[in-house]
């Protein structure tokens, strides 16, 4: 009589319901390894975002004059793309962000969980630079106050990231 190879039906089982268990005790720690990829995307974004436009404000290609006078503004749709724009308008730099993130202003007080951060009403919009690259607030109409010096960025449960705004 000759042998048989390969595997019988229960050890197959067996074998797929442990492979089934490994997958689903990695999946929790997958995701939060993803979204906290994510966020630092994000961060990263909103860093260049706000370099990109302090830059342009700089350089000042419209000829802006006076102080308080807007020369770029960044903005956020809230849900995915970050844009910086000159004084005319113009499109400089955009960026579209994965993941629909939450981004807050905030002082130099941090949120205290992901929680916290989800339900602060201090949403972020818009930041515009003068001139010399000095934040001018009343060019976003209340959007940001002098005293938000950080903008926090969430992605689910993560610990809040921030981004300074010097």
């Amino acid at each position: 009589m000759a042998s048989q190879r390969g595997f019988s039906l229960v050890e197959l089982m067996v074998t797929v319901a442990i492979m089934a268990l490994l997958l689903l005790a990695a999946m929790p720690f997958t995701r939060d390894w993803v979204d906290g990829n994510r966020q630092m995307q994000v961060r990263n974004q909103l860093w260049e975002a706000v370099a990109q436009a302090r830059s342009v404000a700089l350089r000042n290609p419209d000829k802006v004059v006076g102080g308080n006078a807007l020369a770029a503004r960044l903005d956020f749709d809230g849900s995915s793309r970050l844009q910086v724009s000159d004084n005319d308008g113009s499109v400089i730099w955009q960026a579209t962000v994965a993941g629909s993130p939450l981004l807050k202003r905030t002082s130099a007080t941090p949120f205290a969980d992901a929680a916290a951060l989800k339900a602060s009403s201090a949403g972020f919009s818009c930041l515009a630079f003068n001139n010399r690259g000095q934040r001018v607030d009343a060019a976003c109409n209340g959007a940001i106050s002098t005293t938000d010096t950080r903008i926090a960025i969430g992605v689910r449960t993560q610990e809040p990231m921030y981004v300074d705004l010097l």
